[in-house]
């Protein structure tokens, strides 16, 4: 293989990645709700000054993008991709940016 060597570690940048939202997800668990504060008002609240990425809604487009990804990496042409190849090939497909 041409630049690539066999022990390099395809996800190594994904080790100098920390979250946003474990910071915001350590608030979440810490924070202490009243008996009287509804869910949809705290969400509410919460939503721009204090948990802005764990507000947002979950959304099932991730995973559409990675079914078309696959779908363009799996093709007839490729029929001797063997699984590890795949893999690598699909993480830096969908983490293109990242790189």
């Amino acid at each position: 293989m041409h630049g690539v060597c066999e022990s390099q570690n395809l996800y190594a940048f994904l080790d100098d990645i920390t979250p946003e939202c474990s910071d915001e997800f350590d608030k979440y668990l810490a924070t202490q709700l009243s008996c009287n504060t509804s869910v949809s008002r705290f969400w509410d609240e919460s939503q721009l000054l204090q948990l802005p990425n764990l507000y947002k809604p979950a959304t099932s487009a991730g995973i559409e993008r990675a079914f078309s990804a696959e779908g363009l990496i799996l093709i007839d042409r490729r029929n001797r991709l063997n699984d590890d190849m795949f893999e690598q090939m699909l993480v830096a497909k969908l983490n293109v940016n990242l790189m």
